[in-house]
This record gives structure tokens, sequence and C-alpha cells, in this order.
């Protein structure tokens, strides 16, 4: 009877314990924009948000890229109405320098602003994947000594 109360134990402990390791998330640029995977299974934009803000390092890179990612999409809306006013100017015959000048100019602060969105969401994924690895977790480790062959718990 011990040895099978020992046994079942074990085994409730090993399914525990392979519960416990968290997935990695990985992204990959796609034609819509970029998706994330966490073990071969997509990520929706409200996952991936609610997984990033669990963690407080990743939340930090994530808010931060989200924030920029509205400061270039409000500069390319600039640079939209910039290149409208261009084409408009030049329709007219009237002079171009203002209107290049604005396309250029919110062209440039859009593409620092999507750089810098970038960077901070590859960091926040970064910091959520390394964070994992600092885990304690359990796991099943085989071993032998002059007893035997068998598994132990690893912390």
């Amino acid at each position: 009877m011990r040895k099978v109360q020992l046994t079942l134990s074990l085994f409730v402990l090993s399914l525990f314990a392979t519960t416990l390791s968290a997935q990695e998330i990985t992204s990959f640029s796609g034609m819509w924009g970029e998706k994330f995977y966490q073990d071969k299974e997509p990520l929706t934009w409200k996952e991936i948000d609610a997984i990033m803000k669990e963690n407080q390092s990743s939340a930090l890179y994530w808010q931060k890229s989200k924030k920029n990612m509205l400061g270039a999409l409000i500069a390319g809306a600039a640079n939209f109405g910039s290149a409208i006013w261009l084409l408009s100017n030049l329709d007219d015959n009237e002079p171009l320098t203002g209107p290049i000048i604005a396309v250029a100019g919110t062209g440039i602060i859009s593409s620092i602003f999507f750089h810098s969105a970038t960077k901070n969401k590859k960091m926040a994924i970064l910091e959520y994947n390394d964070s994992l690895g600092k885990k304690t977790s359990l796991y099943l480790a085989p071993t032998s000594n002059e007893n035997g062959i068998g598994l132990a718990l690893k912390f």
C-alpha cells in the first residue's frame, strides 16, 4: 500500500512539475503587422498585452512601445496631410518649399517613433522570455547512485 501511495504521489508531482514550465513568446513580421506565437499557438493582441502586463520589467517596455506607436501614427497622419498639401500646391503651381519640408520632417519623425516602438516591443519580449528562466520551478531529473537508478526532484 505504501508503494502505491508513493508511486501515485510521484506521478501527480511529475504532472504538476511539467505544467509549471512557461512558454517563450516569439514574434514574426507578417503582411499586416507582427504575429506573436507561444508554443506554435498564435496570440491575439489582447492576449499578448495581458501577458506583457504580468511581468513588471516587460510591462515598462511594452507601455513605451504602445506610446511610441501612437506617436508614429500621429506623425504618419501629419505626413499624409503634408503630402496632400504638397500635391495641392503642385496642382495650383504654388511654392513647394513648405510642403516638401513638412513631408520630409513628419516622415522622419514618424520613422523615429516607429523604430523606437519596434525596439521597445522587442525588448519587452526579450525581458519576458528572460524572466521565464529566473523563476524557480520543480522538475524531475534522472539520477543514478549506489542505491540504483531513479528520478530526483530538482528545485
